[in-house]
């Protein structure tokens, strides 16, 4: 049995357009299925638990990276014992989609519609992280596309404020450039494996797929399948340099800027180096809580529903889906 979940308020209420015309098309395709919408941020992790104790083996995000955030988070958090032959897929109709760019899924009912009736699963790797939250108790997550704190930090959680009224892409543009005016560099202690840093850090985006904030390839070679995690950070430029530079991340031509380090790591542990910095985290374009936060992947954890020559994916590898305690 299938499972949707649908997150009618993704892309401004388009989600539930999108679902309007999809839905028709799964006549004749697929047997059993039912569809379950979300009330409220979270909704959507229990709705998973529903599915896999009724016996889905498929569920289906249809929204934003923000829902399948959700889904994939309530699937992972099932013990494995209980989740058995179950595969999350994504049905992009949100705002940002960066999972589906990364993967190369396009919002094309038809030919998405035979990719659920017919695809098998694939598992990718999975991030994890344990976080403090806004109301300082510690909290934990996974995350399918990009972790990111400091500036990003700061783009998503004025987002939430202001909603996205130019759509994702150009609000992320938008509230990017204002953060951008205003950033100045944050004092962080990071710890790569067994390397440690300090320093003055704008923003640190911890990245398992390769786009965040609508199309901005802040991790160009990222690699969902290689049992790592690619961290880009950014030191501490000017803003004169940071705004010049800006248009370079959509192309994913950044890494060429001075001060822009990128390296590959399995655990990342971050923490602002000053007691008084507040230094606030983005998870999968959700605004989520702040430092300290530790990081981990872990390796082929997600099972999902994939083409099979889509996005840089590699090779599936296995390893525990277990999250880390």
């Amino acid at each position: 049995m299938i499972a949707f979940i649908l997150n009618p308020a993704a892309g401004h209420g388009g989600a539930g357009n999108f679902w309007r015309r999809f839905e028709p098309l799964l006549q004749g395709r697929l047997g059993p299925y039912r569809v379950s919408l979300t009330r409220a941020r979270g909704h959507a992790a229990e709705l998973v638990r529903e599915a896999v104790s009724g016996g889905a083996t498929r569920i289906v995000a249809v929204g934003g990276d923000g829902t399948l955030n959700e889904v994939a988070d309530g699937l992972l958090r099932i013990p494995e014992a209980d989740r058995k032959g179950a595969a999350v897929a994504c049905l992009p109709a949100g705002s940002g989609c960066d999972f589906a760019r990364h993967f190369g899924l396009p919002r094309d009912g038809p030919w998405m519609a035979e990719l659920l009736a017919s695809g098998e699963p694939r598992r990718i790797d999975a991030g994890w992280c344990r976080f403090e939250g806004l109301d300082g108790r510690p909290r934990e997550s996974h995350f399918v596309n990009i972790a990111a704190f400091g500036l990003a930090g700061d783009v998503v959680f004025s987002m939430e404020r202001l909603g996205k009224p130019l759509g994702g892409t150009f609000s992320y543009l938008a509230a990017s450039i204002t953060a951008l005016l205003r950033s100045r560099p944050r004092s962080l202690r990071i710890r790569l494996d067994a390397k440690t840093l300090e320093g003055g850090y704008h923003m640190v985006a911890v990245a398992n797929t390769s786009t965040t904030g609508g199309g901005m390839r802040i991790a160009p070679g990222a690699d969902a399948s290689d049992g790592r995690l690619d961290v880009v950070s950014v030191g501490p430029l000017g803003r004169a340099t940071l705004l010049r530079n800006f248009p370079k991340i959509y192309a994913g031509t950044h890494l060429g800027v001075e001060g822009v380090e990128a390296t590959q790591a399995w655990e990342v542990e971050a923490a602002p180096a000053l007691p008084e910095e507040k230094v606030l985290l983005n998870l999968d374009g959700e605004a989520s809580g702040r430092l300290p936060a530790l990081f981990r992947v872990l390796p082929g954890a997600l099972p999902v529903i994939l083409p099979r020559a889509s996005g840089r994916t590699g090779s599936p590898s296995g390893g525990t889906t277990a999250s880390p305690r």
